[in-house]
């Protein structure tokens, strides 16, 4: 795993997040943020919700927004998280 292959999250203030380690974003919009980390599946919950930044070759992404919720989840469990966020 290089450095680039680590998975950081930091928190600032509940309205902004930095997250390093992404593999894809797989959705997003202004209520939730999916995605995949090294670390697995990683779900945001919050309100006004933008992404900042996306750099795609140091795996990157900072959100703005109000953050509600960070959750990892396996694949199995997913869909139904997914689910109840985008409600």
């Amino acid at each position: 795993m290089g450095a680039q292959d680590a998975h950081n999250v930091r928190l600032i203030g509940r309205e902004a997040l930095e997250i390093t380690g992404v593999e894809r974003v797989t959705s997003f919009d202004v209520k939730a943020f999916e995605l995949v980390t090294t670390s697995g599946n990683l779900y945001i919950e919050g309100d006004s919700l933008h992404m900042k930044q996306f750099d795609v070759k140091a795996g990157i992404v900072r959100i703005e927004g109000h953050i509600v919720a960070l959750q990892y989840a396996d694949e199995t469990k997913r869909k139904g998280f997914a689910r109840r966020l985008l409600r």
